[in-house]
C-alpha cells in the first residue's frame, strides 16, 4: 500500500518539522525588541484598566485557581504538571498579519468568503486566575479585539474567546505541549460554523475516535520538566464520518495519499500530535468522496490548525490545505483558479507576534 511504502519518509519529514520547526511559536525568532519593551510599558500603565477587565471576565467565566508556584523557563513558565507559554502583543506585527488578510479578501471580494480565526495561547484561558499578576504577559483578548479591529469589511472575524473560556476547565490545551487539544479545536470549529450559518456535528455523532497516550510535547522538550514527564499528555482523534483521503504534497516536492487521522500509537511521546493530516506539509488537498456539490475551502494555517481541519472534512467536497511556512504558491490565485467558496486563516496568537512568520504569510497572497 502507499501508506507503508513511504511511512518511513513521512516519520523523518513528522520529525524535523515538528520537533525543530514547531508553530514557531516559543522562538522568538522576528520579534522586535524595542517594541517588545515598549509593549511592556504600556502593559504596566494601563494595568488598572486590564485588572477591571479581569475582574468582569472572572465573574462570567469559571474560575481555575492554584496551589502550585510558578517555575519560569524565559518564554514557558510552569505550574505544577502543566506549562504555558508567555506572550507579548505586538501591533506593528499585528497590522502586518491584518493588512495580509485584508489583501486577499480585498482580492476575492464578491468570489470567496474570507474569514479570519484568533487562536488564544493556553496561558490566556486556562492560567490560574489567582496567579496572573505573577506573570509578564500580555491581554489575550484585548488583542484579539486589536486584531480583529484591523480587518476590513470583507473580513469575516470568528471569535473563539467566548467560547472557549466558557469551556476553561475542560481539557482545551495540552500541558505538555503549546497545542491545543482536539477538544479546544472543537470548540472553535462550532464558533466557525455559527459564522458561516451552518451546523456543527456533535461529538457524539463521530462514528470513530482514538486515543493516543503518552504524549510529551514542545513544552516539555523546552524544559525537561519532570512534572511534565510524569503525566504525559493524550491526543484524541475524530475521524471524519464521510469517506476521505489527503492528497499530499511534501517539502522536498513528493507527492502521497495519506489519511487524515492517522495511528501514531508506536510513534515516539514527541509526535503523537502527528496523527492529524500527515502533519505540517506545504499543501495538502483533502478529498471528501461522499460530496460531489463543488464546495471547497481553503484553510491557512500553522501547526495548530492540524486539529482542527478534519471536523470540516464533512462539509466540503474538497479542503485545501497551505502551510504559509512552506508553501510559495499565491493563496488569492488558488482560491480563483480552484472557485472555492471560502477561505479561512487560522492562525495562534504567537505566530501573529511572530515578524519573520508574518512575512512568510504575505509572500503567498
Amino acid at each position: 500500500m502507499v501508506y507503508k511504502r513511504v511511512s518511513k519518509i513521512i516519520f523523518a519529514a513528522i520529525l524535523a518539522v515538528t520537533v525543530f520547526s514547531g508553530c514557531g511559536n516559543r522562538q522568538e525568532e522576528g520579534i522586535d525588541k524595542t517594541e517588545t519593551e515598549t509593549t511592556t510599558q504600556k502593559s504596566t500603565q494601563d494595568s488598572t484598566q486590564d485588572v477591571t477587565q479581569e475582574v468582569e471576565e472572572e465573574t462570567k467565566y469559571p474560575s481555575i485557581t492554584s496551589d502550585g508556584k510558578i517555575k519560569d523557563y524565559k518564554s514557558v513558565v510552569t505550574v505544577d504538571d502543566t506549562a504555558y507559554e508567555l506572550y507579548t502583543y505586538l501591533d506593528k506585527v499585528a497590522d502586518n498579519y491584518a493588512k495580509s488578510v485584508n489583501k486577499v479578501a480585498d482580492t476575492l471580494a464578491g468570489k470567496s468568503d474570507v474569514y479570519d480565526l484568533v487562536i488564544p495561547l493556553s496561558s490566556g484561558i486556562t492560567f490560574p486566575d489567582n496567579l496572573k499578576d505573577k506573570i509578564s504577559s500580555s491581554d489575550q483578548h484585548d488583542a484579539m479585539q486589536k486584531i480583529q479591529a484591523k480587518m476590513d469589511k470583507h473580513v469575516k472575524n470568528v471569535d473563539v474567546y467566548d467560547v472557549l473560556m466558557q469551556h476553561r476547565t475542560e481539557y482545551e490545551y495540552f500541558r505538555t505541549d503549546h497545542h491545543w487539544t482536539t477538544l479546544g479545536a472543537y470548540y472553535a470549529y462550532t464558533e466557525f460554523c455559527k459564522a458561516k450559518g451552518i451546523t456543527p456535528e456533535s461529538l457524539d455523532a463521530y462514528s470513530k475516535k482514538q486515543d493516543f497516550d503518552g504524549f510529551l510535547g514542545s513544552f516539555y522538550n523546552d524544559t525537561s520538566d519532570a512534572k511534565l514527564k510524569a503525566n504525559p499528555d493524550t491526543v484524541t482523534a475524530y475521524y471524519p464520518n464521510a469517506e476521505s483521503i489527503c492528497h499530499v504534497t511534501a517539502s522536498d516536492g513528493k507527492k502521497y495519499d495519506w489519511p487524515v487521522i492517522y495511528d501514531v500509537s508506536n510513534y515516539n511521546a514527541g509526535l503523537k500530535y502527528s496523527t492529524f493530516i500527515a502533519s505540517d506539509n506545504p499543501y495538502t488537498e483533502i478529498e471528501n468522496k461522499d460530496l460531489s456539490d463543488g464546495s471547497s475551502c481553503i484553510v491557512v494555517k500553522e501547526s495548530f490548525g492540524n486539529a482542527f481541519i478534519p471536523f470540516l472534512v464533512d462539509h466540503y467536497q474538497t479542503v485545501y490545505v497551505v502551510d504559509y511556512r512552506y508553501w510559495t504558491g499565491s493563496i488569492s490565485k488558488l482560491a480563483q483558479d480552484k472557485k472555492v467558496n471560502d477561505v479561512l486563516f487560522l492562525n495562534n496568537l504567537s505566530m501573529i507576534r511572530n515578524k519573520s512568520l508574518v512575512g512568510k504569510l504575505y509572500r503567498v497572497l
